[in-house]
Protein backbone atom coordinates (compact mmCIF):
# COMPACT_ATOMS: atom_id res chain seq x y z
CA UNK A 1 0.00 0.00 0.00
CA UNK A 2 2.81 2.34 0.92
CA UNK A 3 4.56 1.53 -2.39
CA UNK A 4 1.48 2.53 -4.39
CA UNK A 5 1.13 5.79 -2.52
CA UNK A 6 4.80 6.52 -3.11
CA UNK A 7 4.46 5.91 -6.89
CA UNK A 8 1.38 8.16 -7.03
CA UNK A 9 3.25 10.93 -5.21
CA UNK A 10 6.17 10.68 -7.66
CA UNK A 11 3.79 10.94 -10.66
CA UNK A 12 2.11 14.03 -9.18
CA UNK A 13 5.48 15.73 -8.63
CA UNK A 14 6.64 14.96 -12.20
CA UNK A 15 3.36 16.23 -13.72
CA UNK A 16 3.52 19.44 -11.69
CA UNK A 17 7.15 20.02 -12.76
CA UNK A 18 6.34 19.56 -16.46
CA UNK A 19 3.34 21.88 -16.21
CA UNK A 20 5.41 24.57 -14.51
CA UNK A 21 8.16 24.26 -17.10
CA UNK A 22 5.74 24.55 -20.03
CA UNK A 23 3.93 27.52 -18.51
CA UNK A 24 7.22 29.27 -17.82
CA UNK A 25 8.42 28.63 -21.36
CA UNK A 26 5.30 30.10 -22.94
CA UNK A 27 5.24 33.10 -20.61
CA UNK A 28 8.85 33.96 -21.37
CA UNK A 29 8.37 33.91 -25.18
CA UNK A 30 8.04 37.23 -27.05
CA UNK A 31 4.42 38.36 -27.44
CA UNK A 32 2.55 36.26 -29.98
CA UNK A 33 5.39 33.78 -30.55
CA UNK A 34 3.54 30.82 -29.03
CA UNK A 35 0.53 31.54 -31.22
CA UNK A 36 2.86 31.85 -34.19
CA UNK A 37 4.28 28.39 -33.50
CA UNK A 38 0.78 26.91 -33.51
CA UNK A 39 -0.15 28.84 -36.65
CA UNK A 40 3.05 27.72 -38.40
CA UNK A 41 2.27 24.10 -37.57
CA UNK A 42 -1.29 24.55 -38.83
CA UNK A 43 0.01 26.24 -42.00
CA UNK A 44 2.45 23.40 -42.63
CA UNK A 45 -0.39 20.92 -42.29
CA UNK A 46 -2.59 22.84 -44.71
CA UNK A 47 0.27 23.16 -47.21
CA UNK A 48 0.58 19.38 -47.33
CA UNK A 49 -2.91 19.20 -48.80
CA UNK A 50 -2.80 22.36 -50.89
CA UNK A 51 -2.02 22.61 -54.59
CA UNK A 52 0.31 25.52 -53.74
CA UNK A 53 3.02 24.81 -51.14
CA UNK A 54 3.41 27.98 -49.11
CA UNK A 55 3.47 31.01 -51.40
CA UNK A 56 5.26 29.34 -54.29
CA UNK A 57 3.93 29.47 -57.84
CA UNK A 58 3.05 26.11 -59.39
CA UNK A 59 5.08 25.91 -62.61
CA UNK A 60 4.00 24.16 -64.67
CA UNK A 61 0.48 23.43 -63.53
CA UNK A 62 -0.20 19.72 -63.11
CA UNK A 63 -2.57 18.13 -65.63
CA UNK A 64 -6.20 17.55 -64.89
CA UNK A 65 -8.82 19.37 -62.87
CA UNK A 66 -7.64 21.88 -60.28
CA UNK A 67 -9.69 23.92 -57.84
CA UNK A 68 -8.81 27.55 -58.55
CA UNK A 69 -10.64 28.73 -55.45
CA UNK A 70 -12.79 27.02 -52.84
CA UNK A 71 -14.76 30.21 -52.27
CA UNK A 72 -18.35 30.40 -53.42
CA UNK A 73 -18.58 32.62 -56.50
CA UNK A 74 -21.32 34.62 -58.17
CA UNK A 75 -21.41 35.56 -61.87
CA UNK A 76 -17.88 34.41 -62.69
CA UNK A 77 -16.55 35.64 -66.04
CA UNK A 78 -13.25 35.79 -67.91
CA UNK A 79 -11.05 38.82 -67.40
CA UNK A 80 -10.66 40.78 -70.67
CA UNK A 81 -6.86 41.00 -70.64
CA UNK A 82 -5.37 37.81 -69.20
CA UNK A 83 -5.83 34.21 -68.07
CA UNK A 84 -7.88 35.34 -65.09
CA UNK A 85 -11.43 35.17 -63.76
CA UNK A 86 -13.51 37.96 -62.26
CA UNK A 87 -16.25 37.07 -59.79
CA UNK A 88 -18.38 38.50 -57.01
CA UNK A 89 -18.59 37.14 -53.46
CA UNK A 90 -22.26 36.42 -52.78
CA UNK A 91 -21.88 36.86 -49.04
CA UNK A 92 -20.76 40.52 -49.16
CA UNK A 93 -20.57 41.72 -52.77
CA UNK A 94 -16.76 42.03 -52.85
CA UNK A 95 -15.08 41.41 -56.22
CA UNK A 96 -12.06 39.17 -56.83
CA UNK A 97 -9.65 38.71 -59.70
CA UNK A 98 -8.32 35.15 -59.79
CA UNK A 99 -5.15 34.41 -61.76
CA UNK A 100 -5.51 30.95 -63.29
CA UNK A 101 -1.75 30.41 -63.75
CA UNK A 102 -0.80 31.08 -60.11
CA UNK A 103 -4.23 30.83 -58.46
CA UNK A 104 -3.45 34.12 -56.75
CA UNK A 105 -6.70 35.72 -55.63
CA UNK A 106 -6.80 39.52 -55.39
CA UNK A 107 -9.71 41.50 -53.97
CA UNK A 108 -10.31 44.40 -56.39
CA UNK A 109 -13.45 45.86 -54.80
CA UNK A 110 -14.56 45.96 -51.16
CA UNK A 111 -17.85 47.73 -51.75
CA UNK A 112 -20.45 46.05 -49.58
CA UNK A 113 -23.43 44.78 -51.60
CA UNK A 114 -26.13 43.15 -49.52
CA UNK A 115 -28.64 40.55 -50.77
CA UNK A 116 -26.86 40.25 -54.12
CA UNK A 117 -28.42 37.60 -56.40
CA UNK A 118 -26.93 38.24 -59.85
CA UNK A 119 -24.43 40.40 -61.73
CA UNK A 120 -24.65 41.16 -65.47
CA UNK A 121 -21.24 42.06 -66.92
CA UNK A 122 -20.73 44.29 -69.93
CA UNK A 123 -18.73 42.65 -72.75
CA UNK A 124 -15.69 44.86 -71.98
CA UNK A 125 -16.06 44.07 -68.24
CA UNK A 126 -15.85 47.77 -67.29
CA UNK A 127 -19.52 47.99 -66.34
CA UNK A 128 -22.01 45.86 -64.45
CA UNK A 129 -25.68 45.67 -63.62
CA UNK A 130 -26.22 44.25 -60.13
CA UNK A 131 -29.43 42.56 -59.04
CA UNK A 132 -30.37 42.45 -55.35
CA UNK A 133 -33.31 41.20 -53.34
CA UNK A 134 -35.68 43.71 -51.75
CA UNK A 135 -39.16 43.69 -50.25
CA UNK A 136 -40.45 45.36 -53.42
CA UNK A 137 -38.84 42.79 -55.73
CA UNK A 138 -35.47 42.63 -57.53
CA UNK A 139 -33.50 45.89 -57.55
CA UNK A 140 -31.41 46.62 -60.66
CA UNK A 141 -28.49 49.06 -60.36
CA UNK A 142 -25.74 50.14 -62.76
CA UNK A 143 -22.08 50.70 -61.93
CA UNK A 144 -19.13 51.87 -64.05
CA UNK A 145 -15.71 50.74 -62.80
CA UNK A 146 -13.92 53.48 -64.75
CA UNK A 147 -16.01 56.55 -63.89
CA UNK A 148 -17.51 55.15 -60.64
CA UNK A 149 -20.95 56.26 -61.82
CA UNK A 150 -23.76 54.28 -60.23
CA UNK A 151 -27.50 54.42 -59.60
CA UNK A 152 -30.89 52.74 -59.92
CA UNK A 153 -32.18 51.64 -63.31
CA UNK A 154 -35.82 52.00 -62.28
CA UNK A 155 -38.66 49.80 -61.11
CA UNK A 156 -40.47 46.69 -62.37
CA UNK A 157 -37.43 45.32 -64.25
CA UNK A 158 -37.42 41.57 -64.93
CA UNK A 159 -34.20 41.15 -66.93
CA UNK A 160 -31.40 43.19 -68.51
CA UNK A 161 -28.53 42.74 -70.96
CA UNK A 162 -25.69 44.90 -72.35
CA UNK A 163 -25.23 45.76 -76.01
CA UNK A 164 -22.13 44.28 -77.70
CA UNK A 165 -20.32 47.65 -77.47
CA UNK A 166 -21.16 47.96 -73.73
CA UNK A 167 -22.74 51.40 -74.28
CA UNK A 168 -26.46 50.55 -74.12
CA UNK A 169 -28.69 48.11 -72.29
CA UNK A 170 -31.95 46.32 -73.08
CA UNK A 171 -34.51 45.90 -70.31
CA UNK A 172 -37.66 43.88 -69.79
CA UNK A 173 -40.07 45.96 -67.73
CA UNK A 174 -43.48 44.78 -66.55
CA UNK A 175 -46.39 47.14 -67.29
CA UNK A 176 -49.69 45.85 -65.98
CA UNK A 177 -50.31 42.53 -67.68
CA UNK A 178 -47.80 43.28 -70.43
CA UNK A 179 -44.04 43.36 -70.70
CA UNK A 180 -42.09 46.06 -72.50
CA UNK A 181 -38.68 45.49 -74.05
CA UNK A 182 -36.77 48.77 -73.96
CA UNK A 183 -33.39 49.97 -75.18
CA UNK A 184 -31.80 52.64 -72.99
CA UNK A 185 -28.42 54.17 -72.30
CA UNK A 186 -26.22 52.70 -69.60
CA UNK A 187 -28.00 54.68 -66.87
CA UNK A 188 -31.47 53.61 -67.94
CA UNK A 189 -32.21 57.00 -69.54
CA UNK A 190 -33.40 57.91 -73.07
CA UNK A 191 -35.57 54.82 -73.21
CA UNK A 192 -37.06 53.50 -76.44
CA UNK A 193 -39.71 50.77 -76.24
CA UNK A 194 -39.26 48.40 -79.17
CA UNK A 195 -41.78 45.70 -78.23
CA UNK A 196 -44.88 45.36 -76.08
CA UNK A 197 -45.91 41.76 -75.45
CA UNK A 198 -47.94 39.50 -73.20
CA UNK A 199 -45.21 36.86 -73.29
CA UNK A 200 -43.84 35.89 -69.85
CA UNK A 201 -40.56 34.57 -68.46
CA UNK A 202 -38.50 36.67 -70.87
CA UNK A 203 -34.70 36.20 -70.80
CA UNK A 204 -32.70 38.61 -72.94
CA UNK A 205 -29.61 38.17 -75.17
CA UNK A 206 -27.82 40.76 -77.34
CA UNK A 207 -25.37 38.68 -79.39
CA UNK A 208 -24.63 41.21 -82.16
CA UNK A 209 -25.36 44.82 -83.07
CA UNK A 210 -28.34 43.93 -85.25
CA UNK A 211 -29.75 41.03 -83.20
CA UNK A 212 -31.64 41.39 -79.91
CA UNK A 213 -32.96 38.02 -78.85
CA UNK A 214 -35.04 36.53 -76.06
CA UNK A 215 -36.51 33.30 -74.73
CA UNK A 216 -40.12 33.40 -73.51
CA UNK A 217 -42.63 30.93 -72.13
CA UNK A 218 -45.30 29.62 -74.46
CA UNK A 219 -48.83 30.22 -73.16
CA UNK A 220 -50.17 27.25 -71.15
CA UNK A 221 -47.80 24.82 -72.83
CA UNK A 222 -44.87 24.36 -70.43
CA UNK A 223 -42.54 25.02 -73.36
CA UNK A 224 -40.34 27.93 -74.46
CA UNK A 225 -39.56 29.65 -77.74
CA UNK A 226 -36.67 31.78 -79.00
CA UNK A 227 -37.28 35.08 -80.79
CA UNK A 228 -35.33 37.92 -82.36
CA UNK A 229 -36.59 41.49 -82.50
CA UNK A 230 -35.31 44.48 -84.46
CA UNK A 231 -35.08 48.07 -83.24
CA UNK A 232 -38.24 48.75 -85.27
CA UNK A 233 -40.11 46.10 -83.29
CA UNK A 234 -40.22 43.44 -86.03
CA UNK A 235 -40.53 40.09 -84.28
CA UNK A 236 -39.61 36.66 -85.67
CA UNK A 237 -39.35 33.22 -84.10
CA UNK A 238 -36.21 31.12 -84.45
CA UNK A 239 -37.19 28.14 -82.29
CA UNK A 240 -40.62 27.19 -80.99
CA UNK A 241 -42.34 24.86 -78.55
CA UNK A 242 -39.23 23.41 -76.90
CA UNK A 243 -39.06 21.86 -73.43
CA UNK A 244 -36.26 23.10 -71.16
CA UNK A 245 -34.87 25.46 -73.79
CA UNK A 246 -31.41 26.83 -73.00
CA UNK A 247 -29.40 29.00 -75.41
CA UNK A 248 -25.74 30.02 -75.78
CA UNK A 249 -24.97 32.42 -78.65
CA UNK A 250 -21.67 32.37 -80.54
CA UNK A 251 -19.33 35.38 -80.12
CA UNK A 252 -20.39 37.01 -83.42
CA UNK A 253 -24.10 36.12 -83.20
CA UNK A 254 -24.12 34.06 -86.41
CA UNK A 255 -24.82 30.77 -84.62
CA UNK A 256 -26.18 29.52 -81.36
CA UNK A 257 -26.10 26.38 -79.27
CA UNK A 258 -29.37 25.29 -77.76
CA UNK A 259 -30.37 22.36 -75.60
CA UNK A 260 -33.83 20.88 -75.05
CA UNK A 261 -35.37 17.97 -73.19
CA UNK A 262 -36.60 15.09 -75.33
CA UNK A 263 -37.77 11.78 -73.85
CA UNK A 264 -36.02 12.51 -70.53
CA UNK A 265 -32.72 13.21 -72.30
CA UNK A 266 -30.91 16.47 -73.03
CA UNK A 267 -30.30 17.07 -76.73
CA UNK A 268 -27.68 19.64 -77.75
CA UNK A 269 -27.98 21.28 -81.16
CA UNK A 270 -26.28 23.91 -83.30
CA UNK A 271 -28.46 26.49 -85.05
CA UNK A 272 -27.29 28.65 -87.97
CA UNK A 273 -29.11 32.00 -88.02
CA UNK A 274 -28.64 32.67 -91.75
CA UNK A 275 -29.82 29.27 -93.00
CA UNK A 276 -32.26 28.59 -90.10
CA UNK A 277 -30.90 25.02 -90.03
CA UNK A 278 -30.22 22.91 -86.94
CA UNK A 279 -27.61 20.21 -86.43
CA UNK A 280 -27.70 17.67 -83.58
CA UNK A 281 -24.36 17.49 -81.74
CA UNK A 282 -22.86 14.24 -80.43
CA UNK A 283 -22.81 15.21 -76.72
CA UNK A 284 -25.72 15.23 -74.28
CA UNK A 285 -25.37 18.32 -72.13
CA UNK A 286 -26.82 21.78 -71.54
CA UNK A 287 -25.83 24.67 -73.82
CA UNK A 288 -24.63 26.56 -70.71
CA UNK A 289 -21.95 23.93 -70.07
CA UNK A 290 -20.31 24.54 -73.46
CA UNK A 291 -17.73 27.21 -74.32
CA UNK A 292 -17.22 29.02 -77.62
CA UNK A 293 -13.64 29.76 -78.78
CA UNK A 294 -13.36 32.99 -80.75
CA UNK A 295 -12.80 31.21 -84.08
CA UNK A 296 -16.15 29.37 -83.66
CA UNK A 297 -14.85 26.33 -85.57
CA UNK A 298 -15.38 24.10 -82.54
CA UNK A 299 -16.85 24.13 -79.05
CA UNK A 300 -15.73 22.63 -75.74
CA UNK A 301 -18.43 21.00 -73.60
CA UNK A 302 -18.59 19.48 -70.13
CA UNK A 303 -20.96 16.52 -69.95
CA UNK A 304 -21.82 14.72 -66.70
CA UNK A 305 -22.76 11.03 -66.70
CA UNK A 306 -23.35 9.01 -63.53
CA UNK A 307 -21.43 11.44 -61.33
CA UNK A 308 -18.39 11.81 -63.60
CA UNK A 309 -17.74 14.62 -66.07
CA UNK A 310 -15.85 14.54 -69.35
CA UNK A 311 -14.59 17.54 -71.35
CA UNK A 312 -15.11 17.08 -75.09
CA UNK A 313 -14.10 19.22 -78.05
CA UNK A 314 -16.61 19.08 -80.93
CA UNK A 315 -15.58 20.05 -84.45
CA UNK A 316 -18.58 21.91 -85.85
CA UNK A 317 -17.62 21.22 -89.47
CA UNK A 318 -17.75 17.42 -89.39
CA UNK A 319 -19.24 16.74 -85.91
CA UNK A 320 -16.14 14.81 -84.87
CA UNK A 321 -15.23 14.71 -81.19
CA UNK A 322 -12.07 14.64 -79.12
CA UNK A 323 -12.14 13.87 -75.38
CA UNK A 324 -9.77 16.29 -73.65
CA UNK A 325 -10.36 15.16 -70.07
CA UNK A 326 -12.46 12.41 -68.50
CA UNK A 327 -13.48 10.94 -65.13
CA UNK A 328 -13.67 14.38 -63.47
CA UNK A 329 -15.55 14.42 -60.17
CA UNK A 330 -17.42 17.69 -60.56
CA UNK A 331 -20.97 18.67 -61.47
CA UNK A 332 -20.67 21.63 -63.91
CA UNK A 333 -22.98 24.63 -63.77
CA UNK A 334 -21.29 27.05 -66.18
CA UNK A 335 -18.33 26.60 -68.52
CA UNK A 336 -16.29 29.27 -70.29
CA UNK A 337 -12.80 29.83 -71.65
CA UNK A 338 -10.20 32.25 -70.37
CA UNK A 339 -9.57 35.31 -72.52
CA UNK A 340 -6.33 33.86 -73.93
CA UNK A 341 -8.05 30.47 -74.38
CA UNK A 342 -5.41 28.62 -72.37
CA UNK A 343 -7.90 27.41 -69.75
CA UNK A 344 -11.37 25.95 -69.53
CA UNK A 345 -13.11 27.33 -66.44
CA UNK A 346 -15.92 25.42 -64.68
CA UNK A 347 -18.22 26.68 -61.96
CA UNK A 348 -19.37 23.87 -59.67
CA UNK A 349 -23.13 23.40 -59.42
CA UNK A 350 -22.69 22.17 -55.85
CA UNK A 351 -20.92 24.99 -54.03
CA UNK A 352 -20.24 27.54 -56.81
CA UNK A 353 -16.48 27.10 -56.42
CA UNK A 354 -14.28 27.70 -59.48
CA UNK A 355 -12.24 24.96 -61.15
CA UNK A 356 -9.78 25.10 -64.04
CA UNK A 357 -8.36 22.87 -66.74
CA UNK A 358 -5.23 23.93 -68.59
CA UNK A 359 -5.42 23.12 -72.28
CA UNK A 360 -2.50 21.61 -74.16
CA UNK A 361 -0.55 24.13 -76.22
Amino acid sequence: MEGSQKQLLILIVITASLTSFLAGYLLTQPAGQSADVIQQQRGALIDRFSDIPGNTTPTPLPPGLLQATAESSLSATNSPDSNAVLYYHPINGFVSKLDLETRKNTIISTTQLNSLTNVIWSPNKNRVITVSRSSAGPTYKYFDYTTRENGLLGANIKDAVFSPDSQSIALVRSAGGDSNIEITDFKGKNSQTILKTRLTGIRLFWPSNNILSFIANDANMGTQSLYIVTENGDLSQLLGGEYGLTVHWSPDGSKLLYSVRENEKVVLQLFDVASKQSQILPVQTSATTCAWPLNQHSIICAAETEGETSITQINLTDNSTKILFSNLIISPKDVFMSHLEDFVVITSAGDQSIWELKLAQ
